[in-house]
């Protein structure tokens, strides 16, 4: 009886667990390698469409403040802050319902300037949009910050702060903004008075002057149509 070669068998055995193992190894590699780059491409076209609240607040340059040095050099009265008012989230976390979420999308891309949303989308997305909207603002936390904010627009006697929160896809020509959609929240206290006049305001990086374009017009457009923005009251 002829004896049986274990060891050819050991050999083949191990032969072909560790091309498995290597070839694990390549596919791995090059799965990360793919989405690393398809990360870095959609992170270049600003693909990615996530969602937060922002809020915009006018300080006035202070002379012993080192960081409006600059403002006050260029003859500027007023500093532009941009808040964010919590996390953001991806969109489509945000808006688990496929169809909702398609029709925001495609809101986004039909968006030009301020790109105030209201009013874009069919009533059957854009009212469960809303929803989430305002709901979102119970997510605000109360930190430092948030109470900042509050204390520069007002607060109501309940301590809160009130205002609209329009959906904003910002895109301005020269501008490429990245997808995001932001619940712009402008106070009461912001929609009454008048913004500082643009060339007294200081921009602290380039682009950022487009807020300003933003908030006038949507400050502008509520005084005009104000029960446009019923559905996107907020408070927190």
């Amino acid at each position: 009886m002829m004896g049986f070669d274990w060891g050819a068998v050991f050999a083949n055995s191990s032969d072909k667990v560790l091309g498995g193992a290597v070839g694990g190894l390549v596919v791995a590699l090059l799965g990360g390698v793919a989405r690393y780059v398809m990360g870095w491409y959609r992170a270049g076209k600003y693909q990615d469409a996530d969602f937060h609240i922002a809020a915009t607040i006018y300080t006035l340059l202070e002379p012993g403040n080192s960081d409006h040095a600059k403002g006050l050099a260029a003859g500027k009265t007023h500093v532009q802050e941009l808040l964010w008012l919590g996390r953001e989230v991806p969109l489509s976390t945000f808006l688990t319902n496929p169809y909702v979420l398609r029709e925001a999308s495609t809101a986004m891309g039909k968006a030009r300037g301020a790109g105030i949303l209201l009013g874009t989308m069919p009533e059957r997305a854009e009212r469960p949009f809303l929803k989430k909207l305002l709901g979102h603002h119970n997510t605000i936390p109360d930190t430092d910050l948030v109470r900042l904010f509050k204390d520069r627009v007002g607060r109501e006697t309940d301590g809160r702060v009130q205002g609209i929160s329009p959906p904003t896809h910002e895109h301005y020509p020269g501008s490429p903004h990245r997808r995001v959609i932001r619940a712009m929240f402008v106070a009461d206290s912001q929609l009454r008075d008048t913004l500082p006049e643009r060339a007294m305001v200081y921009f602290r990086h380039e682009g950022e002057e487009h807020r300003y374009d933003t908030i006038q017009t949507i400050t502008r457009d509520y005084r005009q149509h104000p029960e446009r923005y019923d559905r996107c009251r907020a408070y927190f």
